[in-house]
């Protein structure tokens, strides 16, 4: 008997030792994943985080219209020892094929795609401020009128606007508004400065413009359409004197308000003689001119500059100072 338990001792010993020493290999847990997706360039230290789908490989970022962004600026997490293999940039709310790749430590690859949902108003109304026939009238080079609406925002770059040419159908994207302020009215969208970079553009061509708004998503038509007319064309020059040579070609701007349409001759007029000066180019906003080799040299005074357009009274300039012409 004692034989039987010795057996049946040293069986159940090794059958422990057996089981203890076995081992199992375990799956691996995937480590190339995004853990956290944050974006930071908000106001008040606020943070939006981005929501990530492991199964579709998708990162979804809901935007709040009243953030007013342009560009989200994240910094992402990630599985411990894997890397983003790009580099991380501030991404453009209306980027539609931004996709991140994480590299795990052994190898592995997931690639995500970056989906941005701005979260935009119910609806979009807006006006002209001003719907009387003068204002509603413009020209090349002239400032649009403001407009009121339900914006919602004070960030002008997220409002674009656009000329619908109502005979031609012909689309003239205008600048980006610069001003997008909260007024009496409620929000008022206008275009401020004396540049020509936030005025109607300079060639814009005559006819009537339905005006198309888009804010937040939401596009619409204004009810009044606004009239684009051509106006008697003007040129911006000092009357303090001119300072010219001979020997450099002159270039004549438009003023700040108004364009040149179709000029056909410029003359000058020293001490009651008249001189053609030649038009070597021109475009609605400036022309190249030389000077005429007869042309004396000197100080004159009341130097008279007469600039011609097709079909449009003549544009005389007098210098009130003394204007000095040179060789070179």
């Amino acid at each position: 008997m004692k034989r039987i338990y010795t057996f049946i001792s040293i069986l159940f010993l090794g059958l422990l030792f057996s089981n203890c020493t076995k081992t199992e290999d375990l799956p691996l847990l995937p480590s190339d994943k995004i853990l956290e997706y944050k974006v930071t360039n908000l106001p008040n230290d606020d943070v939006i985080y981005g929501a990530i789908d492991n199964n579709e490989n998708t990162i979804t970022v809901y935007l709040p219209y009243y953030y007013g962004l342009l560009v989200i600026d994240p910094t992402i997490q990630v599985s411990s020892g894997a890397k983003i293999t790009e580099e991380i940039l501030p991404v453009k709310t209306d980027e539609k094929d931004k996709t991140y790749t994480v590299k795990s430590a052994t190898g592995t690859t997931r690639t995500y795609k970056l989906k941005i949902e701005l979260q935009s108003t119910p609806s979009f109304e807006a006006t002209f401020a001003s719907t009387s026939s003068i204002a509603l009238t413009q020209g090349p080079g002239t400032t649009l009128p403001a407009i009121n609406g339900t914006f919602m925002h004070t960030n002008s770059s997220l409002v674009s606007i656009v000329l619908i040419n109502q005979e031609t159908k012909q689309r003239v994207q205008m600048p980006t508004p610069n001003s997008l302020k909260v007024s009496a009215n409620g929000y008022q969208l206008t275009y401020t400065g004396t540049e020509r970079e936030y005025r109607i553009p300079s060639d814009i061509i005559a006819g009537t413009y339905d005006v198309e708004v888009t804010n937040l998503n939401h596009t619409i038509i204004l009810a009044n359409p606004i009239k684009i007319t051509y106006r008697q064309p003007n040129v911006a020059l000092t009357l303090l004197g001119l300072k010219l040579a001979k020997k450099a070609d002159w270039t004549i701007n438009a003023s700040s308000d108004k364009v040149l349409l179709d000029p056909t001759a410029v003359i000058m007029t020293l001490n009651g003689i008249d001189y053609p000066l030649t038009i070597k180019s021109h475009t609605r906003t400036e022309m190249q001119v030389s000077l005429p080799e007869n042309l004396p040299t000197g100080s004159f005074e009341n130097v008279q500059i007469k600039f011609q357009f097709k079909d449009w009274p003549d544009v005389i300039k007098t210098q009130l100072y003394t204007s000095t012409i040179t060789e070179s």
